[in-house]
C-alpha cells in the first residue's frame, strides 16, 4: 500500500473516531469536502501544513498519520494494536482503566 493510501486510512480512521463527517472536517479545517476524500483516497497528499492541522485537530501526533516505519506491510497483529491504541486516545481515564483492566485479565 502507497504512503498517500496509508496516510488517507489513518485520517479516516481518525475522523470516524471522533465521529465527524468529511464536510465537517473540511469545514473546520476550511478546505473542500472533496479535498478530503481525494486525501482519504489516496488521490491527494495533503501538505505538511495541513497534515499538522489535521493532527492538531485530532489530538494526535504527526507519527500517528505518517508511515514512518521500515515495514513494508504490517502484520495484523501489529494493525489491531495500532486500531486499540487509537480507539484509547479517544476514551476518558475512566474507560482507559476499564479497558486496562480487561486485558489484564487476558494475560492470566
Amino acid at each position: 500500500m502507497s504512503s498517500p493510501h496509508i496516510i488517507g486510512e489513518r485520517i479516516r480512521h481518525y475522523r470516524k473516531l471522533h465521529n465527524v463527517t468529511q464536510m465537517e472536517l473540511a469545514k473546520k479545517l476550511d478546505v473542500a469536502p472533496r479535498y478530503i476524500g481525494n486525501i482519504e483516497q489516496g488521490n491527494r497528499r495533503p501538505s505538511l501544513d495541513m497534515m499538522v492541522e489535521i493532527c492538531n485537530w485530532f489530538g494526535v501526533e504527526l507519527s500517528d498519520i505518517l508511515p514512518l516505519g521500515t515495514k513494508k506491510e504490517t502484520c495484523p497483529k501489529d494493525q489491531l494494536i495500532y486500531e486499540i491504541a487509537a480507539t484509547c486516545q479517544t476514551l476518558d481515564i475512566s474507560q482507559i482503566k476499564i479497558v486496562k483492566t480487561m486485558i489484564c485479565s487476558l494475560k492470566g
